[in-house]
């Protein structure tokens, strides 16, 4: 073998158990800490550090606002001896890797600060030569289909499934992946790699105990990635451990010492756990080889300019894994158990509909299971789009929900949501169904007590007492869809009969303020409500005046 041209993290001793060095020590972390305390003038790069290059500016509150004294002093551009070498690490990022790789039971461990996109490209540079033959999950990352196309390898696509029609959640079809894999190594053909995207973004966790196994058992020269982004944290506390990569490896190697199977695992630390955005851990369990190849891969991939605040963060992270992780996934999937518990019992809340652990991914033919931390709920009864409900609790209620698919959203309770975050999401999804849910009843087919008016252009589509059929339902669907809003207006005290009678004997349409919906929370909201009501003033319908002052609190679905 040629000379290498960056060196590979020392081979770590693995723990019987995580958490096993209780010892406090943050190699890396220290380092950086001591030179951002230190008022060291640079004359390398990196202007910014310490905040030098704007001391004078006015833009320094900014700045200062935004990062901090203390982000500003640990971003620093030092390297070598000064604090250490990122592709030759001989001093405290060698011992942080080192700690880490102990604390998840790999054989080496990589910091990146590139993110899980870039380590996915380094694993699998590493992992395959031109023209090897690669069976990978179609449900893989972007980052996993891109570097494969670059690699000049053979690439069969395991084929992805659909959980259920009650489910939007898709993941591999692992029974196919493992027969394409036995299939092709009966024939004489065996793939040289395989591709695997462990826990999903929406939730869904692969058995990967049973299917490492059943690789390692039909072809043990196979070369395995697992990419689990997601899934970082998991590795500490018992209950989702066993279903980790690493600690499947370590049954396996435990009840055959013969095992041999090269594997990388990739790990968005900054997902689950407490690391800075693009932190990011590549794990090997395998021979020296496989970690040069891997080093050297970094070489090639890796920004030669990596961040030291975030491979520091990966350093504080471990160590709080180590010491508090079990506490803090506990709280966590006690908070998760508690928001479905409540979105099946509270009344208030009825319009939500938790989808899974209850009942969905329960074959275990399938290989799959639920990721209990995530909570996937149908919010249709509401009559909003997810995308507008998210928009609106990020907007008015300062709460964040990443996902959305079809008529359901993903909360992650991951370790930073606690009982009073939780409280707050409650009370807006309670707050959120007593607006909209009455507006999703108004727009039901039979006898409307409703106005319901699309703005623009500000004219009723019905007005209380006729009759809603599914024609006018879908022009409804149709303004809705070219971007209009469809405001409804009720008076429950009055039936439809009544007010079609008094329609007809005045032609005025009186709208009571009193008996109208609960406010929307934005003031464009009401805003536009008035100018629908205003613009129906033209009609052939009479609106009054005090239900255009009343309009304020009209309900408002878009």
């Amino acid at each position: 073998m040629t000379a290498s041209t960056s060196s590979t993290p020392e081979p770590a001793h693995r723990p019987a158990r995580p958490g096993a060095y209780p010892d406090g020590r943050t190699p890396l972390a220290d380092a950086v800490l001591a030179v951002a305390r230190r008022d060291i003038a640079t004359f390398h790069a990196l202007p910014l550090s310490h905040g030098r290059s704007i001391r004078d500016s006015h833009m320094r509150e900014t700045y200062e606002a935004l990062f901090g004294a203390a982000q500003l002093a640990a971003d620093v551009s030092y390297s070598g001896t000064m604090l250490d070498s990122f592709f030759r690490p001989r001093g405290p990022l060698r011992e942080a890797q080192r700690l880490a790789a102990r604390s998840f039971g790999a054989d080496a461990t990589f910091f990146l600060s590139a993110g899980t996109s870039t380590a996915n490209r380094v694993a699998l540079t590493a992992m395959t030569r031109p023209g090897s033959r690669v069976l990978a999950d179609r449900s893989c990352h972007q980052s996993v289909h891109f570097a494969l196309n670059s690699l000049g390898v053979s690439v069969a696509y395991a084929p992805m499934q659909r959980c259920c029609e009650d489910c939007p959640r898709t993941y591999a079809d692992l029974p196919r992946l493992l027969e394409m894999f036995r299939a092709a190594a009966v024939e004489g053909r065996p793939y040289d790699t395989v591709v695997l995207s462990a826990v999903s973004y929406d939730g869904v966790r692969y058995d990967l105990p049973t299917v490492l196994a059943e690789l390692a058992a039909v072809h043990p020269g196979v070369a395995v990635l697992v990419d689990e982004a997601w899934g970082a944290a998991h590795r500490f506390h018992p209950r989702l451990r066993p279903l980790t990569a690493l600690h499947a490896v370590e049954t396996l190697r435990a009840a055959d010492p013969r095992f041999t199977m090269n594997v990388a695992v990739t790990h968005s630390a900054h997902k689950s756990m407490s690391a800075l955005r693009q932190g990011s851990y590549l794990h090997l369990i395998g021979d020296g080889e496989a970690r040069e190849r891997t080093a050297q891969a970094l070489f090639q991939h890796h920004t030669t300019s990596p961040s030291w605040p975030v491979l520091a963060s990966l350093d504080l992270a471990r160590l709080q894994a180590e010491t508090e992780g079990e506490a803090l996934l506990g709280r966590s999937l006690g908070l998760a158990r508690t928001l479905r518990v409540e979105l099946a019992t509270d009344p208030r809340l009825s319009a939500y509909r938790p989808l899974g652990p209850d009942g969905h991914l329960t074959d275990p033919a399938q290989l799959v299971s639920d990721d209990p931390t995530r909570v996937l709920v149908d919010i249709s009864a509401l009559g909003i789009t997810a995308a507008d409900f998210r928009r609106m609790l990020f907007d008015e209620y300062a709460l964040y929900v990443a996902r959305e698919s079809g008529d359901a959203v993903l909360f992650h309770i991951h370790i930073g949501v606690d009982e009073a975050t939780l409280l707050r999401l409650l009370d807006a999804l309670r707050t959120i169904q007593r607006t909209y849910r009455s507006a999703s009843e108004a727009l039901a087919a039979g006898t409307s007590e409703h106005f319901i008016i699309a703005y623009p252009p500000g004219i009723p589509i019905t007005v209380p007492g006729e009759k809603l059929c599914e024609r006018t339902l879908s022009q409804i669907d149709t303004l809705r869809s070219s971007g209009c809003e469809i405001y409804t207006l009720r008076n429950p005290t009055v039936s439809a009969g009544a007010l079609a009678a008094q329609a007809a004997a005045t032609g005025a349409l009186p709208v009571p303020a009193g008996h109208l919906a609960a406010p929307p929370p934005t003031s464009e909201r009401l805003a536009g409500a008035a100018a629908a009501v205003s613009a129906a003033g033209t009609t052939a319908a009479t609106v009054s005046a005090a239900a255009a002052t009343a309009v304020a609190t009209a309900v408002a679905t878009s």
